[in-house]
């Protein structure tokens, strides 16, 4: 069954670049938000760099391993629009919008239809 929810809030990406990690990949850590706890600043191996949710790296000291793909790309939504449930990791959904497009939306923003 698909979760469908509706954007009730306007979200623009914080960032104009995904980050795109591959299950095994090993990134160095950075600092903790503290506006939203578990996530973390993290570095590749290229030196680009992104918030990565605690749920998708196995933290080792100054270093993690994603233990999960992951896709930092965030959506650009405005109110009325309705995106498709894909998961969810503190706070944030992932989801598909109308042109089958991966992104993330803050859970405050959205509600469930």
């Amino acid at each position: 069954m698909r979760i469908l929810y509706r954007v009730i809030e306007e979200h623009k990406a914080s960032f104009d670049y995904a980050f795109i990690a591959e299950k095994g990949e090993a990134v160095s850590m950075g600092k903790e938000d503290h506006e939203m706890p578990g996530w973390f600043w993290c570095k590749n191996s290229t030196g680009l760099e992104a918030w990565v949710p605690s749920t998708h790296i196995d933290i080792d000291g100054k270093t993690a391993v994603f233990n999960q793909s992951y896709n930092s790309v965030e959506h650009n939504a405005k109110p009325g629009e309705t995106v498709q449930y894909l998961g969810e990791s503190l706070g944030w959904i992932e989801c598909l919008n109308k042109e089958w497009r991966y992104g993330w939306i803050p859970t405050p923003k959205l509600e469930r239809v």
